[in-house]
This record gives structure tokens, C-alpha cells and sequence, in this order.
């Protein structure tokens, strides 16, 4: 019979802490998160880790109660923020950046992978001198006086083999069916 009545006065007790703090946990929760369902989670959490230490509180309004329900909302977010870093390294940088921007229409996606696709299909296509002068300028960014560092080359070598990278692969890429393009 006491532990029936213990169950109850824990019920109330995590009932009045919810109703007191949830919007303060709510609110640590987002400022972490920055995504609404997922701060709701994270209160969630908290109040469920918290359950097996109800008996530790005596008094709702105490500092110890608040900082406790503050590490426990701030923790459970953390870990949430955690598993989203470990999720988003699963799945490709098209599919992020059309997660990232939910206006984007469907087409958008679906045109930036046939983009993904000619690249492709690019490398394997051009000679790995003509691939790797368009990769250092255009993918990671590289100034010409940067390749010609780089490459042990003049920088008029750069400006010719790069212009020659880039003839050669627009000829692919219109002698490339556009049903396969896209």
C-alpha cells in the first residue's frame, strides 16, 4: 500500500515539476536544437531520465530542483544534437542541402543530382591532367597562381591547360545523349 501511494505523490511531484518548468526546459532546449519538435523531445527526455530520481526532490521551487532539471533537459538535447551530427554524415551533401532548404522544389533536388551525375561523369571521362586542373579551380577553390604552386607549373601553363579542360569537357558534355543527363 505505501508504494501505491508513493507512485502517486511521485505523479503529482513530476507533474507539478512539469507544469512549472517546462516552458524554462522548452526554451534550453531550442536555444541548442533550434528545431521545435526536437526541443519537445528533449523536455521529454529529461522529465523520463529524471523519473528515478524523483525522491531526491523536496521541494519544487528549491535551487537543486532547478539545476537538476536544467543538466537533465540540457544533456538530453545535447545527446539529440549529437545523434543528428552522426545521421547527417550518412547521407550525401545533395540530399543535406535539399534537407536544409525545404522550399526547394523537387526538381531542384532532382536537377542538382543530374549535375552530381555529369561531374561524374566528367572525371572519368577527361584525362586526369585536364579532371585535375578543373578539380583545383573549381572545386577546391584554387586561385591559378595557387596550381601553379601547386603543380610545379607557370601560371601561363595553368591558363592554357585550363582552358583546354574546359573545351574539352563542354565537347563531352554536348556530345553526352541528354537523356543521360538528366
Amino acid at each position: 500500500m505505501s508504494i501505491v501511494r508513493k507512485r502517486k505523490s511521485d505523479s503529482a511531484l513530476l507533474e507539478e515539476l512539469f507544469m512549472t518548468y517546462r516552458g524554462k526546459m522548452y526554451a534550453v532546449a531550442f536555444a541548442i536544437l533550434h528545431n521545435e519538435a526536437q526541443a519537445e523531445d528533449a523536455v521529454g527526455d529529461a522529465f523520463e531520465k529524471m523519473i528515478p530520481h524523483l525522491h531526491k526532490f523536496h521541494s519544487v521551487e528549491s535551487n537543486k530542483t532547478k539545476r537538476f532539471l536544467h543538466c537533465a533537459v540540457k544533456s538530453a538535447a545535447i545527446d539529440i544534437y549529437r545523434k543528428n551530427k552522426r545521421e547527417q554524415e550518412n547521407i550525401s551533401y545533395c540530399e543535406q542541402q535539399y534537407l536544409t532548404d525545404c522550399d526547394n522544389p523537387i526538381e531542384h533536388y532532382i536537377e542538382t543530382e543530374a549535375e552530381q551525375n555529369q561531374i561524374s561523369t566528367l572525371k572519368y571521362m577527361l584525362p586526369d591532367h585536364y579532371w585535375n586542373m578543373l578539380y583545383l579551380r573549381y572545386f577546391e577553390n584554387l586561385s591559378v597562381s595557387e596550381i601553379a604552386k601547386k603543380l610545379d607549373l607557370s601560371e601561363e601553363n595553368v591558363y592554357s591547360r585550363l582552358r583546354r579542360a574546359r573545351k574539352k569537357a563542354k565537347e563531352l558534355l554536348n556530345d553526352y545523349p541528354a537523356t543521360e543527363r538528366s
